[in-house]
């Protein structure tokens, strides 16, 4: 229950989206392919009684979803909210907003001055107890929590939700906007992967042809006579060592799971960081295995793509 004369926290009720920014989200949901960037701007402000809010709204990269919240030191509940809030709206990413709350008129502010007694008490003791020079500072008391706001938040709260709400949009859109640039970029260095692909699966098969006939000119050079099931057992040695069939199929599927996220309206970035690891996992068994000057060259350019590829995922929310 809400204390009296303080509105209700943001953490103890649903905030219902205003109807514009609710068009807005929809418009961004239309386009399935909801890629989303990490970098992110917004602002907003707003004004409800003697309150008045600015909020700006800065995202950046982070391999998880971390808040940093200013301005709102000594109101744990709002906070709170507004933490829950920033964590439905953004999957990951370094959040950072930045609030500045103006009560205009009124009663103005008031502090606790209890509580701050008994702060101020404690800390006395605590001074004299362990010699410490100085008295209890303003200082130590804000550091302690101690001035607890007693001012009356009536607006306070519609004032904060509205103007949060439209930072929150603004930077969504930017990052929506970054993201469909970061989507031709990945769609472009998948096609480049997938060709690469192609060339080893077409090599692969000409491997074990080529080797079959090297070891027949090797063995001719040493032997009179060659003993073609000798031969054929080693053919079949070669080929289970260098057999990259698995491998390639894996690597398909991580290639097809990657066009799969980019369409996907959940956040994807989690979802490709993983799969690039695992294709470059691949192509490094690829490598390990190949016996063949070609494939490795592609292997050696799929790595190149592959990292590039991860550098544009670590941009991906």
């Amino acid at each position: 229950m809400p204390l009296p004369g303080k509105s209700p926290a943001i953490g103890q009720q649903s905030w219902a989206m205003p109807a514009s920014l609710s068009s807005q989200r929809q418009r961004l949901q239309l386009n399935h392919k909801m890629i989303r960037s990490m970098t992110g701007f917004g602002r907003g402000s707003a004004s409800e009684g003697p309150w008045a809010v600015e909020a700006r709204l800065k995202t950046v990269n982070h391999r998880y979803l971390e808040v940093q919240i200013r301005g709102l030191e000594g109101r744990e509940e709002l906070e709170l909210g507004v933490r829950g809030l920033l964590g439905r709206e953004f999957a990951r990413g370094r959040i950072e907003l930045t609030l500045v709350l103006e009560h205009r008129g009124g009663e103005g502010i008031a502090f606790d001055l209890d509580l701050a007694r008994r702060y101020y008490h404690g800390l006395k003791v605590l001074h004299e107890e362990l010699e410490l020079e100085g008295g209890v500072t303003l200082s130590e008391l804000i550091s302690l929590g101690a001035l607890r706001l007693e001012e009356r938040e009536e607006g306070l709260q519609p004032a904060l939700e509205k103007a949060l709400r439209e930072a929150i949009s603004q930077a969504q859109e930017m990052r929506a906007r970054e993201g469909e640039h970061l989507r031709r970029e990945l769609e472009a260095l998948l096609a480049k992967v997938e060709e690469l692909v192609g060339r080893v699966e077409a090599r692969a098969p000409e491997v074990k042809t080529y080797y079959r006939e090297r070891l027949q000119e090797r063995a001719k050079e040493l032997l009179e006579e060659l003993d073609e099931e000798r031969l054929e057992e080693e053919v079949v040695l070669f080929a289970e060592r260098a057999d990259i069939t698995e491998e390639l199929v894996r690597l398909r599927s991580h290639l097809a799971g990657a066009r799969i996220a980019l369409d996907s309206p959940e956040p994807a970035g989690r979802t490709l960081d993983f799969l690039a690891q695992e294709m470059f996992r691949e192509v490094n068994t690829i490598a390990a295995k190949a016996r063949d000057g070609e494939i490795l060259a592609q292997t050696v350019a799929m790595r190149v793509e592959l990292e590039r590829l991860r550098e544009q995922v670590r941009n991906i929310e």
